[in-house]
C-alpha cells in the first residue's frame, strides 16, 4: 500500500519534469527543422504581445529576449535536478542522490529570484524535508517530500503556463491577411467569405449535382487555400511539412481531376478527398485555435 502510494507520488513528479522536457524536445526539434522558423516566431509575439496578459509579471520580459527563454531553461535545470534524486535512489545511488539534491536545493533557491512576484509558488521548507529524509536514509519519507514538492510546482504551471505561451510564444491572426477577390482582409473574414464556402460549397453542389457550381467552387478553394499559404509565411519562414504542403496540393489537384470527370464515381471520390484534406484543415485547428481564442478572450 505504502509502494503505491510513493509510486503515485512519482507519478507527479515525473509527470512535472514531462512538462518542461517536451519543451525543451521541441527545442531541439525546431533547432534541426525549424529554428529559424521558431526564432522569429517567438521574438516577434515578444514585440506583438506586450500588452497581452496582464496577469503575468513584467519581471518575466527580460528572460524572454531571446529563443529559447533563459527562463524555460532554469526551468529545465531544476526540474532534472529534482528527477535525479528518484533516478539515483531507484539505481541504489545514494551519494548521487545527495548530489542530485543539493543542485536541486541550489537550482530552486536562485529560481525563486527569478519572478519576484511568483515567490508564492515556492516552499523552501519543503525543499528542505527532502534533505533531512534523505540523511536519516528514509527513502518513503524522500518521496513523500518528493511528491509534495511536485504538488506545488504543477500549480503553478497550471497557473502561469498557458498565459505565458499566449504572450511569449503565439502569434495574432487579427494581424494577418489573406489575398481575397476584393484585395487583402483579415485572416477570419478571407476564411469566412471565400475559403470556407469554396470547401463547402464543392460538397454542396455535388449534393445537388450542380458540376458547374461545384467546379467553380473547387477554383475558389484553391485559389484561396494558395492564398492562405502565402499568408502562412507570416509566420512560418521555412518550408512548412504539414497542412499547406506538397501532400496536400497532390490531393486538392486529384480532387478537381475527379471533379472534373464529373461521372458519379469520380465525384464520389471527390468528396472523400474533400474530406481528407477537411481532416488536414482539422489538425491546423487544433494547434492554432486554442491560443487564439485564449488571445481574443484576454484582450
Amino acid at each position: 500500500m505504502m509502494i503505491n502510494i510513493f509510486i503515485k507520488k512519482l507519478l507527479i513528479i515525473i509527470g512535472i519534469t514531462a512538462i518542461i522536457t517536451c519543451s525543451m524536445c521541441c527545442l531541439n526539434e525546431d533547432s534541426n527543422g525549424d529554428q529559424n522558423d521558431t526564432n522569429n516566431t517567438n521574438i516577434n509575439s515578444i514585440e506583438n504581445n506586450k500588452i497581452e496578459s496582464q496577469a503575468l509579471p513584467p519581471s518575466l520580459d527580460q528572460y524572454y529576449t531571446k529563443y529559447p527563454s533563459e527562463y524555460l531553461i532554469e526551468m529545465y535545470k531544476l526540474g532534472e535536478s529534482m528527477t535525479g534524486i528518484s533516478v539515483n535512489i531507484q539505481q541504489g545511488d545514494m551519494d548521487n542522490a545527495v548530489r542530485s539534491f543539493e543542485a536541486f536545493s541550489r537550482i530552486y533557491n536562485d529560481n525563486i529570484k527569478l519572478v519576484p512576484e511568483w515567490e508564492e509558488y515556492y516552499n523552501p521548507a519543503a525543499v528542505e524535508t527532502i534533505g533531512t529524509a534523505l540523511e536519516s536514509d528514509d527513502i518513503p519519507a524522500v518521496y513523500e517530500a518528493l511528491g509534495e514538492n511536485g504538488i506545488t510546482c504543477s500549480k503553478c504551471h497550471i497557473d502561469t503556463m498557458p498565459d505565458v505561451y499566449n504572450k511569449y510564444y503565439w502569434d495574432d491572426f487579427a494581424d494577418i491577411n489573406i489575398t481575397t477577390p476584393k484585395g487583402p482582409l483579415p485572416f477570419r473574414e478571407a476564411k469566412m467569405m471565400y475559403l470556407l464556402p469554396g470547401f463547402d460549397g464543392i460538397g454542396i453542389n455535388i449534393k445537388e449535382a450542380d458540376l458547374t457550381g461545384a467546379q467553380q467552387s473547387y477554383d475558389q478553394f484553391k485559389s484561396m487555400y494558395k492564398n492562405m499559404s502565402y499568408a502562412c509565411s507570416s509566420c512560418h519562414v521555412s518550408e512548412i511539412k504539414y497542412y499547406i504542403d506538397e501532400d496536400t496540393w497532390i490531393l486538392i489537384d486529384e480532387m478537381g481531376d475527379k471533379i472534373n470527370a464529373s461521372d458519379p464515381v469520380s465525384l464520389s471520390a471527390a468528396e472523400e478527398i474533400r474530406h481528407q484534406i477537411g481532416e488536414g484543415c482539422h489538425k491546423c485547428h487544433i494547434v492554432h485555435i486554442p491560443p487564439q481564442y485564449a488571445k481574443v478572450k484576454s484582450k
